[in-house]
């Protein structure tokens, strides 16, 4: 039986997604790394966000160093969506050398998210060139969408709703739309994928609830995830993007101390939807 290397790519807003990290890390990877070693697969763990480091942050190269990421291992990408719709990257906020490689970006800065870049490399990919050479690109094989559901906004104060919806209120109804379609166009590639008699990749697509927590130590969370994800890379913490001396997030308490979906635990669904996938990928790992 031969040993596989795969990585599982993970991807969400940020900082409304540090619960949904951390409750990943710590009760979901364990879990699947054990699960693929007992079949001969070397799971690893990869973070866009976070593999990103300060300096990447700083120059721009950001969206380059996500999109590289995920094009060095098209297998396995996760992504969390909440209520916030993510950073719209300006001119300003993509480097020259990242649209060389990728030049179709340039038709969406200044109108997408961050996240929903990182959902369209992975769904329909952008052409990517090399010099002077265009390099096709599939579509992840094997994508799992997780949309939280919005029952706990009622509970927000006005701190907290600045962290897990839309900032400004007169925007409400525009982020909500274009929160709604972004969602809408992961249902939409499903169900034209799901009609091809020969599938050349799969999306899956759950809804969950998180538990509300009002005292919840979101801060504290953000740094035992990142000592946690450090540790994982044999990294310093202090590599990752300064999210520290963001004051909302530093400030503000509130969180989600669990999640549930279909009646069961979230992890347990992740779980069963990886298990899955990893069949379909790996059969010969299975029998």
């Amino acid at each position: 039986m031969c040993k596989n290397h795969i990585s599982i790519m993970i991807i969400s807003t940020i900082p409304d997604m540090f619960s949904e990290h951390y409750y990943f890390i710590k009760e979901v990877f364990p879990q699947l790394k054990e699960i693929c070693n007992s079949h001969d697969i070397d799971l690893e763990y990869v973070d866009l966000y976070f593999s990103m480091t300060q300096k990447e942050f700083d120059t721009c190269r950001s969206i380059q160093k996500y999109f590289n990421s995920m094009d060095s291992d098209r297998t396995f990408y996760i992504c969390f969506r909440g209520q916030k719709l993510g950073c719209v990257p300006t001119p300003a906020d993509i480097d020259k050398l990242t649209l060389q490689e990728y030049p179709d970006l340039v038709d969406y800065i200044g109108d997408t998210s961050f996240t929903e870049l990182t959902v369209m490399h992975a769904l329909h990919p952008f052409e990517k060139c090399h010099d002077g050479d265009v390099q096709p690109l599939s579509p992840v094989k094997h994508s799992m969408f997780y949309f939280r559901n919005d029952d706990y906004l009622s509970e927000l104060s006005q701190s907290q709703r600045e962290i897990y919806t839309c900032k400004a209120c007169d925007e409400e109804f525009v982020h909500d739309l274009k929160l709604a379609m972004a969602k809408d166009l992961v249902f939409h590639d499903k169900h034209e994928l799901d009609k091809l008699k020969d599938k050349i990749s799969n999306i899956n697509i759950r809804r969950y609830d998180g538990i509300w927590d009002g005292d919840f130590d979101l801060y504290g969370v953000l740094n035992q995830y990142c000592e946690e994800y450090a540790k994982m890379w044999n990294k310093a913490a202090d590599d990752f993007p300064d999210y520290y001396g963001n004051t909302i997030v530093s400030s503000t308490k509130g969180g989600f101390s669990d999640f549930e979906c279909d009646g069961v635990s979230l992890k347990d669904s992740i779980i069963e939807d990886f298990v899955h996938e990893l069949k379909l990928e790996f059969p010969q790992n299975f029998e």
